[in-house]
């Protein structure tokens, strides 16, 4: 989906792409997922139930983008964002991943995937016990983890859907690197709740629901060890690819 990118052309439009390009890795899908959506409506749920089964209304969906996502107003998220990411992040990957084909005919594409971000259900990001509880349930913890896995399934069909025309692709899937360090995890290798903005936060823009509590957009990303564990995963990929 298109984004407001603060001006900056997008990477795919900056001229590295050509016929001398060999390798490129692209990270992409997991904010048109609405990943970032439903983890803030999860944190603000009370009790022990699953935020899953909240309705997916018009404060969720992309105006942006002519509202295509209105035909889920309504459904609960666990409907609403398994649709929205195979109707329109698994299709939109693919034409990414064309694209870079089409400037770059001879480049090896790696399609790097998003973890499970939650680890023991999350126990760290709530507060209280039972229906007097305000936070992240387990319930909820473990709907969001599955959720990744359904976002990690669509991204691996659109590798294979790319790669039947030609299109030299491989995804690169994180999730055994991350097992025990996630949010919560022992050691945490994901950011979870940080409130020490930096100057190019934007509260209002990255935690619409959240902002008037301070978050940082470094909430929820992986801290310096995450990111060696994301390097863990293309490096194992690359491996297998023979580079």
């Amino acid at each position: 989906m298109p984004q407001n990118n603060g001006g900056e052309v997008p990477q795919i439009d900056q001229g590295y792409l050509d016929t001398n390009t060999t390798l490129v890795t692209v990270s992409i899908g997991g904010n048109d997922a609405r990943f970032g959506d439903m983890v803030q409506k999860c944190l603000l749920s009370f009790g022990a139930g699953n935020c899953g089964d909240k309705t997916f209304d018009s404060s969720d969906t992309d105006g942006n983008v002519s509202g295509r996502d209105q035909k889920f107003v309504g459904q609960t998220l666990k409907t609403a964002v398994p649709g929205i990411i195979n109707a329109f992040v698994r299709p939109d990957i693919v034409k990414t991943l064309m694209t870079i084909h089409s400037k770059a005919p001879p480049a090896k594409i790696v399609l790097m995937g998003y973890p499970p971000l939650i680890s023991d259900s999350g126990s760290c990001l709530r507060v209280g016990i039972g229906t007097a509880q305000l936070g992240l349930s387990a319930d909820s913890a473990n709907w969001l983890n599955d959720t990744a896995g359904t976002l990690a399934a669509a991204m691996q069909g659109a590798v294979d859907d790319v790669k039947k025309q030609g299109v030299l692709a491989w995804p690169s899937n994180p999730a055994n690197d991350f097992a025990g360090k996630r949010v919560c995890g022992n050691p945490e290798q994901v950011h979870g709740i940080v409130k020490t903005l930096t100057t190019s936060d934007n509260r209002a823009l990255d935690w619409s629901l959240l902002n008037k509590y301070g978050l940082s957009a470094q909430s929820f990303h992986p801290k310096v060890g995450g990111a060696r564990l994301h390097a863990n995963s293309l490096e194992r990929t690359m491996a297998g690819m023979r580079l």
